[in-house]
């Protein structure tokens, strides 16, 4: 009682965020060292030091999409980041419209948003071949609209962003390719999961 009241404004925010965590699992911010921490660790496992599956965190790729892998995403996109659960895959990133001019002609709807929107895609991975998966997507949401933008037109998204086709993939589809050493992904609640390659 005496520690609460003399010390109460220093000690009490630190012991309640000792409590507030979930499942004692303290969330980690994205960060330069955390994407650096993350590809050190699937450097081990591709080398068999950390056994045939590596789990990474949503706050894990993003670190490493967002600080590690620029090449990665599109010009014009900036701010990426991932959220799994339930095995659902969601994607959020800003899209600067000048650089996707197939954009702002979808239906008249992204003609009035500003210049660099905040697109949300969410979807599911699914295999494709032995070198890639596909995040087959189940819905695209826009800026402020509250609701999926209609799946007609979804392919033309996807292909304004530089979806590329390929035999097997499906048009509300994108395809990513897997790390060498890797032989499949998939999204397990809040994971993602790699398996090596025997």
């Amino acid at each position: 009682m005496i520690v609460g009241w003399k010390w109460g404004g220093q000690i009490f925010p630190r012991i309640e965020g000792w409590f507030a965590e979930e499942d004692g699992v303290v969330e980690v911010p994205q960060s330069p060292e955390l994407a650096q921490a993350s590809l050190d660790r699937f450097e081990r496992f591709r080398r068999g030091e950390l056994g045939d599956q590596f789990s990474l965190s949503s706050t894990e790729v993003a670190s490493v999409l967002r600080y590690s892998a620029p090449g990665m995403l599109p010009a014009g996109v900036s701010a990426p980041d991932v959220e799994f659960r339930d095995g659902v895959v969601a994607l959020r990133a800003r899209v600067a419209i000048q650089a996707f001019p197939g954009l702002p002609g979808l239906e008249g709807l992204l003609g009035l948003l500003p210049d660099t929107v905040s697109i949300l895609i969410e979807g599911a991975i699914s295999p494709l071949d032995d070198e890639s998966v596909a995040l087959v997507v189940h819905g695209v949401y826009a800026a402020f609209i509250p609701v999926p933008l209609p799946d007609g037109m979804t392919p033309r998204i996807l292909t304004a962003l530089g979806r590329r086709g390929r035999e097997g993939l499906a048009v509300d589809a994108l395809s990513f390719p897997l790390p060498d050493g890797v032989q499949s992904a998939h999204v397990l609640r809040d994971r993602l999961i790699l398996v090596r390659d025997d």
